[in-house]
């Protein structure tokens, strides 16, 4: 399990422990969302003459993405762990 037990998880998410794979798998859902808005905005972007926020973008890109599969991870631990 990542960091975090599966009570403090439930807990931060406010939901008891057989929720908990559903929580997170909603989470991982909503993050890929995220994603894929921020990947359309990068490509929107991409050839903008503003190097400085071409670059923030893709910062963000590519933050949001370590951040999906982090969650992908817990979803994954959690889901290992309850059944």
């Amino acid at each position: 399990m990542r960091a975090g037990s599966l009570l403090e998880w439930a807990q931060l998410l406010g939901v008891g422990p057989d929720d908990l794979p559903a929580q997170t798998r909603a989470l991982v859902r909503g993050v890929d969302i995220l994603d894929e808005a921020i990947v359309a905005l990068r490509t929107m972007l991409h050839t903008c003459p503003d190097r400085e926020l071409d670059r923030a973008v893709m910062q963000l890109e590519r933050q949001v993405a370590e951040v999906a599969g982090l969650l992908r991870e817990v979803h994954q631990d959690v889901v290992r762990e309850l059944t």
